[in-house]
C-alpha cells in the first residue's frame, strides 16, 4: 500500500523492550482511558480548591462531548473506507520472559482488529488532548499545547511501532481528529457544551444510519443522552463539593463509565440494548454531581 512507506516492516525487528513500552504508551489513546480520566475529573471538579466552580465541570463535559464526537467520526470513516490493517496486526509478539498468566492481557493490549483507516487512537488523541489543552487553565499556553502535541505524536507513533497501523493511517487520524476539534471549537468556543454534543450526535446519527452496527448504535445512544442530559443539568451543577461528595460522585460516575464503555466488549447484545446501555452510562456520568448533592444534601 502506498501509505505504508515501509515503516511497519522496518519496525518488525525492534527489541522487545521497545514494543512493550509503546504497547503501554498506546493505552493512553484508548477510549477506556479517556472515559475513565474524564469521568474522574468531572466527579472531583468541585472538590479541590483550584478545581471549584461550575465552569470546571462544564469544560470537562465539553471534552467528553469532543471525545464522543471523535469516536463517531472514527467509526463513520472506518466503515466507509473499510481498509485492512497491516499483516500480523491481530497477532502479538511472543515474549518468552512473560509469565503465561499474563499472556492473554498482553495479547489484548498489543493487537487490534477491525478496520484500519483512520487510526482511532490518533484521531481520538488529537481531538481530546487538543481539547484539554484548549480548555485547561493549568500552566502556560505554550506548555499545554507543546505537551499535548508531544503526547499525541507519541500515541500516534506507538500504533505504527506495535504494528497495528500503517503510517498513513495515523497521519490521516491526526488530520481527522485535529480537523474535528477545529470545527467544534469554532462552533462552540469551548463554552457551548450542548452544541458540542449536538455536533457529536449529528455525526453519530449519520454513522448509525449509514451502517448499523453495535458500535455505531452505542455511540448514537451516548451522544443523544449527552445532548438531552446536558440540556437538563447544564447550569444546575454544584460548584462546590466535599471530599465525601466527590467520592460518592466518582463511584456513581465510574459506574456510568463502565456501563457506557463496556458496550465495546459485549459481543452478542442487540443494537437496541447497546444503544440504551451507552445512553444510560453517559446520563449517569453527567447527572452524578447533582444526584450526589440531592442524596447527601
Amino acid at each position: 500500500m502506498s501509505h505504508n512507506f515501509g515503516v511497519v516492516a522496518a519496525l518488525r525487528d525492534a527489541p522487545d523492550v521497545v514494543i512493550v513500552v509503546f504497547t503501554l504508551l498506546t493505552q493512553l489513546g484508548d477510549f477506556w482511558w479517556y472515559l475513565s480520566v474524564l469521568t474522574l475529573a468531572y466527579a472531583f471538579a468541585g472538590v479541590h480548591p483550584r478545581l471549584r466552580g461550575e465552569r470546571v465541570r462544564e469544560r470537562v463535559a465539553f471534552v467528553i462531548a469532543v471525545a464522543l464526537g471523535a469516536l463517531a467520526v472514527t467509526y463513520l470513516l472506518k466503515l466507509a473506507v473499510t481498509h485492512s490493517r497491516p499483516p500480523g496486526a491481530e497477532t502479538a509478539r511472543d515474549l518468552a520472559w512473560l509469565p503465561p498468566s499474563l499472556d492473554p492481557v498482553w495479547r489484548s493490549l498489543a493487537t487490534s482488529d477491525s478496520y484500519s483507516l483512520p487510526s482511532g487512537h490518533a484521531t481520538g488523541s488529537a481531538a481530546i488532548y487538543g481539547a484539554i489543552a484548549l480548555v485547561s487553565r493549568w500552566g502556560s499556553r505554550r506548555l499545554r499545547y507543546g505537551g499535548a502535541a508531544a503526547l499525541v505524536a507519541l500515541i500516534a507513533l506507538s500504533r505504527v511501532v506495535i504494528g497495528v497501523h500503517y503510517l498513513g493511517d495515523v497521519l490521516a487520524g491526526l488530520a481527522v481528529g485535529g480537523g474535528y476539534l477545529a470545527v467544534v471549537w469554532f462552533a462552540t468556543r469551548g463554552r457551548r457544551v450542548k452544541r458540542a454534543f449536538s455536533i457529536a450526535l449529528a455525526v453519530a446519527l449519520v454513522g448509525m444510519f449509514a451502517t448499523l452496527t453495535p458500535e455505531t448504535a452505542a455511540i448514537a445512544g451516548a451522544t443523544l443522552a449527552g445532548r438531552i442530559t446536558w440540556t437538563i443539568v447544564g447550569g444546575r451543577l454544584p460548584a462546590f463539593s466535599t471530599r465525601t461528595e466527590g467520592v460518592v460522585t466518582a463511584v456513581a460516575a465510574l459506574a456510568g463509565a463502565v456501563l457506557a464503555g463496556g458496550t465495546a466488549f459485549v459481543g452478542d447484545a442487540s443494537v437496541v440494548a447497546l444503544f440504551i446501555a451507552a445512553a444510560g452510562g453517559i446520563t449517569l456520568i453527567l447527572t452524578s454531581p447533582l444526584a450526589t448533592e440531592r442524596l447527601l444534601g
